[in-house]
């Protein structure tokens, strides 16, 4: 098959990333991206001396957009990946 210029192909896609690899604005990476990492239920457990079940939860580095479209958890990006077209700026004021 031939290859078009800027048509997104099967080279194009990783695992856990809500759109195509490159399809973002020139030069911003899934790192720059709020939707990279977010935190999952993790296992709850139990607290012996307050006799209590206290949840817990994981940081996890995939993508928030791409659990936002599919409603389940993907597998972690790379900060240095190539952003999709879902990419939007971290506000740096969360932190």
């Amino acid at each position: 098959m031939t290859k078009l210029p800027g048509v997104p192909d099967t080279d194009d896609i990783r695992p856990g990333m809500a759109s195509y690899l490159g399809t973002g604005p020139l030069g911003s990476t899934c790192g720059t991206c709020k939707w990279m990492g977010y935190f999952k239920p993790g296992k709850d457990k139990f607290n012996k001396r307050t006799e209590q079940t206290v949840s817990t939860r994981v940081k996890t580095q995939g993508c928030r957009m791409f659990l936002t479209l599919t409603h389940r958890h993907g597998p972690g990006v790379k900060a240095e990946w190539a952003a999709c077209k879902y990419w939007e700026a971290k506000d740096d004021r969360r932190r």
